[in-house]
């Protein structure tokens, strides 16, 4: 396979987070290094509950319209289902915010059998998601799992849809964290688990995931040394939090991938990156 080629910043970041990592494991030879990632638009190109596409052209569907054309949503059975899903979720937005869309998302599927959605969710990204990752954030994941540093997804869509990239990551289920809803016999409910990560909510399920792992192992130092994302409103909070941490050797790094001109409260806190180049295993 030839090799994959890469923005001129990546190579740059990902040595900086492993000369930080190096450094605290030569104080604490013992220390967990985490590093937590959004994923839609940070690692995917696109979307994986909404698809993308490019100058009006569908580069590749989203998980949502194929698990309505196999007619797992009860509300939206029919075959203009998918239209209308588009409409109702456009408008919800525009009224009531992401706050209410998003977690409205991951309810549609009430009734629907969860293996069945988590079936459709591994199929799509082996056979096509899998080829829509960022080159460059490819080469910080794969290169910081490497280094044996603990990685977190934390991402606003459905966790039964992303948690199907965990073959193409190569990482266990339980490191994907999305919206989730109550199954019960095998079927999900719209009963939403909180916090729902988005925005502030991010940072919650941060937080909760860094007790869980010190829970784990109480006497080793766990330390957050890098996080990545694209948007301020919803990725800006856990990204900000990982920035502007001090550790006791070294300096956290927060990535902000084709996310524009950053607000005012977060000027100089994220390194900005713009990139396109895409990974695509063979």
């Amino acid at each position: 396979m030839p090799p994959v080629v890469v923005e001129p910043h990546a190579a740059e970041l990902l040595a900086a987070v492993r000369e930080t990592c190096a450094l605290l494991r030569e104080q604490f030879p013992a220390a967990r290094c985490l590093a937590f990632w959004d994923f839609d638009g940070t690692l995917l190109r696109g979307d994986c509950t909404e698809g993308y596409a490019e100058r009006g052209r569908e580069v590749y569907p989203g998980l949502a319209r194929l698990a309505i054309a196999r007619g797992l949503s009860a509300d939206y059975p029919d075959e203009g289902g998918y239209a209308a899903w588009k409409d109702d979720y456009g408008e919800l937005k525009r009224r009531a915010g992401p706050w209410l869309a998003y977690p409205w998302i991951a309810q549609v599927w009430a009734g629907a059998e969860e293996a069945a959605l988590q079936e459709l969710a591994r199929q799509h990204f082996s056979v096509t998601l899998s080829r829509h990752y960022f080159a460059a954030s490819r080469l910080w994941f794969d290169g910081l799992a490497a280094d044996g540093v603990e990685q977190h997804v934390i991402s606003a869509s459905p966790e039964v849809f992303v948690r199907g990239a965990t073959a193409s990551l190569g990482i266990a289920p339980d490191r994907i964290h999305g919206i989730r809803v109550r199954a019960t016999d095998g079927r999900l409910t719209r009963e939403v688990g909180y916090p729902v990560p988005f925005g502030e909510g991010k940072l919650a399920r941060l937080h909760e995931i860094v007790r869980a792992s010190q829970a784990e192992s109480p006497l080793q130092p766990l330390l957050v040394i890098a996080a990545f994302g694209n948007d301020f409103v919803t990725d800006g909070p856990f990204a900000a939090f990982v920035a502007r941490h001090v550790l006791p050797a070294g300096k956290p790094l927060a990535v902000m991938i084709n996310a524009g001109l950053a607000p005012a409260e977060y000027r100089h806190v994220f390194r900005s990156v713009r990139q396109a180049r895409i990974f695509a295993p063979v």
